[in-house]
């Protein structure tokens, strides 16, 4: 069993006992104050998960149903690398105090789930295998603790804190990868566009796949069938200029 399988596991149990916690009526739940040390925590406890939990707070700047918030980020690019599903992200975010629920008077329930895809929620949902039975009687929105999560991850910043770790010969790489991947590019047409690059050799061999996992993990290519560039990553071919 490897570090990200126990990571897994034991966010999986936050998300069954948050769950719980979100479907307690709400008299009964003691009020906590979270702290950002907490957010940044759980953003970067598994990197497999940091793109996915940045997605599922960019679909919450406005409080919106939390089944509708689940079906939004399913299937998106930004659960690419990650093995949990969308009930078990929000569970996590709502744990550290990045994301709060809302509760909607029962009245209301049905008119703030109706623009929800019951059938698309039931498949994300499936997924979660045997979690407590959900209420339907919530939002989900971000807060300010998950605001200042997104502007510090921004995928910009993160890849400017990755060139300054890295040896300078690396930028025109990562130029080229980004480049290759404006149209859409297989692994081979970005391995024939590095063919001869001095990064592979200098100052130690590295191959290809290091360029292409460091850009995706900063949201700067995605997988669609090819590895495309992102909005994100034309913005980072500015910082190579």
């Amino acid at each position: 069993m490897n570090e990200n399988t126990t990571i897994d596991e034991a966010q999986a149990r936050a998300a069954d006992a948050v769950a719980a916690d979100v479907a307690r009526p709400a008299e009964t739940a003691e009020e906590v104050v979270h702290t950002y040390g907490e957010v940044r925590a759980a953003v970067t406890a598994n990197r497999a998960n940091t793109l996915a939990l940045l997605g599922c707070l960019r679909e919450v700047l406005e409080a919106r149903p939390f089944r509708e918030a689940e079906a939004a980020v399913e299937g998106s690019r930004a659960m690419a690398l990650t093995m949990q599903n969308p009930h078990a992200l929000y569970a996590i975010l709502l744990k550290c105090g990045a994301v709060e629920s809302i509760p909607v008077p029962e009245d209301d329930t049905a008119i703030a789930e109706a623009p929800v895809d019951d059938a698309a929620v039931a498949d994300a949902h499936a997924e979660a295998g045997n979690l407590p039975d959900q209420p339907t009687d919530y939002l989900l929105a971000i807060t300010d603790l998950g605001r200042e999560a997104l502007d510090e991850f921004e995928p910009a910043k993160r890849f400017g804190e990755l060139l300054a770790g890295e040896p300078e010969g690396y930028r025109s790489a990562y130029d080229t990868v980004l480049a290759c991947c404006e149209e859409g590019a297989s692994k081979a047409a970005i391995e024939a566009a590095l063919t001869g690059h001095p990064a592979l050799a200098f100052p130690k061999q590295v191959y290809p796949g290091y360029f292409i996992s460091k850009l995706e993990t900063v949201d700067g290519i995605s997988w669609d069938g090819v590895w495309r560039t992102t909005e994100a990553g034309q913005r980072m071919r500015a910082l190579l200029a």
